[in-house]
């Protein structure tokens, strides 16, 4: 016999794992702006409505991979992620490897999701 699905109940699973997965994606945002504020050094008056997934990480940072290494260790930490195999990102290659915010919120995510 053929298996009777009810696409109402279809809908909404999917409905609830797709608002889920906004919520996630809006909370890496809000925490990388977060750390990455307070490990810069101030620049204007109001930071948080100019971080905005497009700046340029390595001119944020006036090129001093020092300071990102330890925000990038804090949002590690935040999120319960494992430190990266040494192949995952090339040592000293950092700012080649993250260009953006948004790059890094997406790597954040993907380590996320893959927990």
């Amino acid at each position: 016999m053929a298996e009777v699905y009810n696409f109402k109940d279809y809908q909404k699973k999917k409905k609830k794992r797709s608002f889920q997965d906004e919520r996630t994606t809006v909370a890496i945002y809000k925490s990388v702006v977060h750390y990455v504020h307070m490990y810069i050094e101030p620049q204007y008056e109001e930071p948080f409505e100019h971080l905005t997934t497009n700046i340029c990480v390595p001119e944020l940072y006036k090129y001093n991979k020092g300071k990102f290494l330890e925000t990038f260790a804090s949002l590690l930490a935040y999120w319960n992620i494992e430190p990266h195999p040494e192949s995952d990102i090339p040592r000293g290659e950092e700012f080649n490897y993250f260009p953006t915010i948004g790059h890094l919120c997406v790597y954040i995510e993907k380590r996320v999701k893959g927990l």
